[in-house]
């Protein structure tokens, strides 16, 4: 799908990996943000790669594991249609209500329920494919949730699971150990999990997963979502005393500066595990 609005230049700093705690005085802004963030070219070939190592094809039963407002969750309805079904999850409930709202707008006939990824509310083997993107790195117990991927998809049936390394940051503001100070802090303070992907094979490994592939990209962001995302944890740096507050202030400055000129780059590293789920639906303990 591709995005049909892109964020205003004069729109609130926000973060592109965090979309749990809205501002809904400013929800237009945060859903343009994701439909914009989610058609970066890269990020679509990491979401390609999952539908076609998965097999999401016509017949199949998919759940799609912090589904959001559902922009993947509608691409997979249509992929499985004839005879298929898609369920969406979400701990957001205004996210679950605007999936609807779309899905709705779509004629698509997808299951939208809000629900933790750490307790699906799902019997065991209810699905032949099972995604989660951006979720794990949010959580306090991810290893739970992965325990509810596999109870909840058949043997033999397959996962995706999509995350980010926030390591793998990277911006051209010249200062670098300015830059190495706000990155630094965004890794270590915005989400529980930043570098998860890291033991995430290993893990699933574990848990008997066969056929573990991994494949990643550096996912460039356009402009727009560039000078949001990096402005904003220079702010949030600056605000936690992790930098000056007159340094706060020159990145600010910089970032917008290189945005007005076409110049500035951003990018992140996502990563794309997919894999078999063992003969047996109960992983061991």
């Amino acid at each position: 799908m591709a995005a049909h609005d892109t964020p205003q230049p004069d729109a609130p700093a926000i973060s592109l990996h965090d979309f749990t705690d809205i501002d809904h005085s400013a929800e237009s802004t945060y859903e343009a943000a994701l439909v914009a963030f989610d058609a970066l070219p890269l990020l679509q070939e990491l979401k390609v790669l999952a539908r076609e190592r998965t097999g999401t094809a016509p017949g199949r039963r998919v759940l799609d594991v912090g589904c959001g407002f559902g922009l993947e969750t509608l691409r997979l309805a249509r992929l499985v249609a004839p005879g298929g079904a898609v369920t969406g999850i979400d701990l957001s409930a205004d996210f679950i209500a605007e999936a609807r709202r779309r899905a709705t707008a779509a004629g698509l006939d997808v299951d939208f329920l809000p629900g933790d990824a750490q307790q699906l509310p799902f019997p065991d083997d209810a699905f032949d494919v099972t995604r989660a993107e951006r979720v794990l790195i949010y959580l306090d117990a991810p290893d739970r949730a992965l325990a509810e991927l596999v109870r909840v998809t058949r043997p033999g049936g397959r996962i995706a699971i999509i995350e980010p390394d926030f390591d793998t940051n990277t911006v051209n503001v010249p200062d670098a150990a300015l830059v190495r100070a706000v990155l630094a802090h965004e890794a270590d303070n915005a989400v529980v999990n930043p570098r998860l992907v890291r033991d995430l094979r290993g893990e699933l490994l574990d848990l008997g997963f066969t056929d573990v592939e991994v494949e990643s990209r550096m996912v460039i962001f356009s402009p727009d979502l560039a000078a949001q995302y990096f402005a904003g944890i220079g702010e949030a740096a600056a605000t936690a005393g992790a930098i000056a507050a007159d340094d706060g202030r020159r990145w600010t400055a910089t970032v917008d500066a290189l945005h007005r000129d076409d110049r500035l780059f951003g990018a992140i590293g996502y990563y794309l595990f997919t894999a078999t789920v063992p003969p047996t639906s109960s992983p061991a303990s």
